[in-house]
């Protein structure tokens, strides 16, 4: 029993690390690309957090495609009722299209909000 519950542990333990590396990563190419001005890992700042994102998104058809079109192609007026439903007030409106992003570091960017801890 006492080995189960030490197995257990560090298994908690090794996927807090990796939800911490996965954050310290989102948080590497939000900055390097400019992203971080409105959003953060936890923090509501003009935009959603990653964070929120992801509990939106993990787990639903096409989440993958639709988020890498919305960082492409921008959005309007997405996350006013999205926000609502997590206790959270977006103060923008519009995401605009992140032309200094190409497709490929898009769904880096995506791959890694979608695997950050949302629990």
């Amino acid at each position: 029993m006492k080995k189960f519950f030490l197995a257990a542990a560090v298994v908690g333990l090794m996927l807090t690390g990796a939800s911490a590396d996965t954050a310290k990563e989102v948080e590497k190419l939000a900055k390097q690309y400019g992203c971080g001005g409105c959003h953060a890992v936890d923090k509501v700042k003009s935009g959603p957090p990653y964070r929120v994102i992801a509990k939106e998104y993990k787990g639903k058809p096409n989440a993958k495609e639709t988020l890498v079109k919305s960082i492409l192609g921008g959005s309007m007026m997405k996350w006013q009722k999205i926000g609502k439903k997590y206790g959270i007030k977006i103060k923008m409106g519009y995401m605009p299209a992140q032309h200094g992003v190409n497709k490929q570091k898009a769904e880096k960017i995506v791959d890694l909000i979608l695997k950050l801890d949302t629990k």
